[in-house]
């Protein structure tokens, strides 16, 4: 009885992450605000109590042509269309003004928010294959490469999590996209909130996918042991292809993991995944035909074979958008396969075949969340994938059969004679191995979250703390107490730079730069990037003189470098306060900016102090 409880303990917590991160965004359309005409009233919207919110409604568009936040000030001509976000294939072709379905575009929405000072978050699946984002006019996030045509164009698969502050609660959301590839018009709406609410949406959803991740690949390689040691029952060879099948799968989808990290082209992820869903229905019928032999005929084996491995072929080599006509043809003789085992089920339980009920339990679950996802991949309409939910109790309920058949192959090898013992050493040796491998995955997990950790809180060209890392590095000297001094840092004229000798000597210049600021501040304090080429500096001195001095120190040090492929010497303008204890972060930075202001108005080249 005590395992049940486990089993159904375990099922519980997988329902809760596979679902946590959905359940932050409101679901109900019927009191949720809809845009309207490129307009949505968020000005009564509670974001504390409410949650973050899907921008659903209609958005303005304007095909095959880009237009910027000064063009809608201006006034334009371009004639706009109402798309009701999220958009399909065939929601985009009612609206097109043209019959091709391949298109760029400028999609708009202006928001009203509430009369707050919050700093907000957007988070951005998919806007067609590539897009540009920009916020009240400043570009914040690019996902691939926008074009007016295929060659110009490069697709991508990121999420996007976008955070800012917005000045006179009024928000302007311009998404500059196209499609040359997929030709399927999907975009996802946004969804919207505060900043702290769409990042945990982004981290509650990684942990998700890492843990289903961990629990599909330590099940799979368990189960493939199993069968390596014990090759008369292929249940668990079935069992453990279709976990790692999966496993890989939910690296590529949901939270995007693998895609986020490595800039591979797109179609690679999109035929792998495709293909590990044909396998993995392939691995599945073959489970359940072993699981209860002989209640299926064995051309059902066969079927689901050549079925996943002709679909397989064919994503190699055809086009993405022939894909979708592939995956409906594909799902079609599924859905048949699917009714059909859950009859043979059906009269397995008829036919008291041991472990038909719980393998049907598990059947229907999987089968109806595969369902799901194949509606929502078609029409975006309702909920978006809740295969990590079905395949987590699959998994779960179909191991515990695995474990319920071997136990019974335990207990029968008790009463053998002498003669069988090697054969339960053979299985000892098995379980000793598996805590071997799972140690040695979980500290390859381990070592992965700890890189991504140092990722998150390190600018990825000059190896510095990024904007996150030095807040949090300031919040932990303001607690001190102390008072402390901040520097704003700004490299001059650096745009001059970029336009004479390319990005790529921009680009190296700051690494340099970064590098010698770093060693001339040493134990007196830290330096950070701020962003493009504005760096923070944190001085551990409380004296504003003191402080002066070793600014000016840094910036005749700087003045006085020479860099390789350049010809011009780099200077640099710095902005002084000193934090007390009265003094808010927000203040004391607000001040040093207000300084190095000053500092460029008047000549650059120069250290100012912030007026007291």
């Amino acid at each position: 009885m005590k395992k049940k409880y486990i089993i159904v303990g375990l099922l519980i917590l997988i329902m809760a992450l596979s679902l946590g991160n959905q359940k932050l965004v409101n679901r109900s359309l019927k009191d949720t605000p809809l845009a309207e005409n490129g307009f949505m009233d968020l000005s009564e919207w509670d974001f504390l109590n409410d949650g973050p919110i899907e921008l659903r409604g209609q958005w303005s568009f304007y095909f095959n042509t880009f237009l910027m936040h000064e063009d809608f000030g201006e006034g334009t001509d371009v004639p706009s269309y109402a798309v009701t976000i999220p958009s399909t294939k065939k929601s985009m072709g009612q609206i097109k003004p043209f019959d091709k379905d391949t298109y760029y575009g400028t999609l708009r929405l202006v928001i009203q928010l509430p009369e707050t000072d919050d700093t907000y978050g957007l988070r951005s699946e998919i806007v067609l294959t590539a897009y540009e984002l920009y916020v009240n006019g400043q570009k914040e996030d690019t996902v691939g490469k926008i074009g007016r045509d295929v060659t110009s164009s490069y697709p991508s698969y990121k999420v996007a999590n976008t955070f800012f502050d917005v000045k006179n609660h009024t928000l302007e959301l311009i998404y500059h996209t196209s499609d040359f590839h997929f030709e399927d018009s999907a975009i996802i709406a946004p969804t919207f909130g505060l900043a702290k609410q769409i990042a945990y949406m982004g981290e509650i959803g990684l942990g998700r996918d890492l843990f289903l991740f961990g629990i599909l690949l330590i099940m799979g390689i368990y189960h493939l042991s199993l069968y390596w040691m014990r090759r008369k029952d292929a249940s668990p060879l079935y069992f453990g292809l279709f976990c790692l099948l999966f496993a890989t799968r939910m690296l590529l989808v949901g939270e995007r993991f693998i895609p986020n990290i490595f800039d591979l082209d797109i179609m690679i992820y999109v035929r792998i995944a495709y293909i590990s869903v044909f396998l993995g229905f392939s691995a599945l019928c073959g489970y359940i035909y072993h699981t209860v032999y002989g209640l299926f005929p064995k051309r059902f084996q066969r079927l689901a074979w050549y079925m996943g491995g002709i679909a397989s072929l064919l994503t190699l080599f055809i086009q993405v958008p022939s894909i979708s006509i592939l995956l409906i043809l594909y799902f079609v003789v599924g859905f048949i396969m699917l009714i059909y085992s859950m009859f043979r089920l059906g009269i397995g339980i008829y036919r008291r075949y041991k472990y038909a009920t719980g393998l049907l339990f598990g059947f229907v679950i999987l089968s109806a969340t595969f369902i799901n996802d194949f509606i929502y991949e078609l029409t975006l309409m309702n909920s978006p994938s809740l295969i990590p939910l079905g395949i987590s109790i699959f998994v779960f309920t179909q191991a515990y059969i695995i474990a319920s058949k071997f136990s019974s192959a335990f207990s029968l090898a008790e009463h053998l004679s002498v003669e069988k013992e090697s054969m339960l050493l053979e299985l000892k040796h098995v379980n000793a191995n598996l805590e071997n491998m799972v140690e040695i995955r979980t500290q390859d997990l381990q070592k992965a979250l700890d890189e991504m950790a140092y990722r998150s809180m390190t600018d990825d060209l000059t190896k510095l703390p990024n904007r996150r890392a030095i807040m949090s590095k300031l919040e932990e000297v303001a607690k001190c107490g102390k008072r402390f001094s901040i520097g704003l840092i700004d490299v001059d004229n650096f745009k001059s730079i970029n336009d004479s000798y390319g990005h790529k000597t921009g680009d190296w210049t700051l690494i340099a730069l970064s590098e010698a600021m770093k060693a001339y501040v040493g134990s007196k304090g830290i330096i950070g990037r701020w962003g493009g080429e504005e760096f923070l500096l944190v001085l551990y001195i409380d004296d504003a003189e003191e402080a002066m001095k070793l600014a000016n120190g840094l910036r005749e040090y700087v003045a006085g470098l020479t860099f390789e492929a350049m010809e011009a010497n780099i200077t640099i303008t710095i902005g002084l306060s000193v934090c007390e204890d009265r003094s808010s972060l927000d203040y004391c930075i607000n001040q040093a900016d207000e300084a190095l202001y000053l500092g460029k108005k008047n000549g650059r080249n120069q250290c100012r102090q912030a007026k007291r």
